[in-house]
C-alpha cells in the first residue's frame, strides 16, 4: 500500500476438527507446557514457540489459535499442533476446518493526524481524549473498526482477510483526503 506502511500484529482463527472430541485430561498431560484447570477454564492453553501462536484447546474438538502474525505462520503452527494431537493418540480423520475470526493490523500513514477535525467531519467516529487518546473510525467497507492517533499511526481490527486490511487502509487514506 503506497503511502501506508501495514504490518500485521495478529491473526485469530478457529479452528474445527470434524468428528473429534479430546480428551483434555490426557492430551494436557501429552503436551509440553500446556496449562489446564478445568475449576479456572474449560480448556487448555497451550503455546507454540515455532511459529509462535497460542491455542485454546476444548474437549468439542474446536480450538482457538492467537499471536500468528501471517496466515503461513498460523497455518504451520496448526499443523504442527495437529502432529502432536495425532501422536498423543488422537484421531484425527481429515484437516481441520480453518476461518479467520480476526486480523489487526497497524498503519504508519507517515503523517500527523488532527483527530479533533476528523472527528467533527465524520459521523462514524468517535472522539473522547480525555477517556482514550485516538480516535475510533467505523468503517463499512471493509465492516473494521480503525484506531487513529495523533502520530499517525493506526490500527485497524475486525478484518477478515489481509484485503480488507488494504481496502480499510486504503479507505481511510481517500476519506482524509477529502476533508
Amino acid at each position: 500500500m503506497p503511502g501506508v506502511k501495514t504490518q500485521i500484529q495478529n491473526i485469530v482463527l478457529s479452528v474445527t476438527y470434524e468428528g473429534v472430541e479430546f480428551n483434555l485430561e490426557r492430551l494436557a498431560r501429552s503436551l509440553d507446557g500446556a496449562r489446564y484447570d478445568p475449576e479456572v477454564f474449560p480448556g487448555i492453553a497451550y503455546k507454540s514457540m515455532d511459529p509462535p501462536a497460542s491455542f485454546l484447546i476444548f474437549a468439542s474438538g474446536k480450538m482457538n489459535c492467537v499471536g500468528a502474525k501471517s496466515m503461513n505462520d498460523a497455518k504451520l503452527a496448526i499443523k504442527r499442533l495437529t502432529n502432536k494431537l495425532k501422536k498423543s493418540g488422537v484421531k484425527i480423520k481429515s484437516e481441520p476446518k480453518v476461518q479467520i475470526q480476526n486480523i489487526v493490523a497497524s498503519f504508519d500513514f507517515g503523517r500527523e493526524f488532527d483527530l479533533e477535525r476528523i472527528a467533527r467531519s465524520f459521523e462514524n467516529t468517535e472522539y473522547e481524549p480525555e477517556v482514550f487518546p485516538g480516535l475510533v473510525f467505523r468503517l463499512e467497507e471493509p465492516k473494521t473498526v480503525v484506531l487513529l492517533f495523533v502520530s499517525g499511526k493506526g490500527v485497524c481490527a475486525g478484518a477478515k482477510s489481509m484485503a480488507d486490511i488494504k481496502k480499510a487502509a486504503l479507505a481511510i487514506t481517500k476519506l482524509l483526503k477529502q476533508r
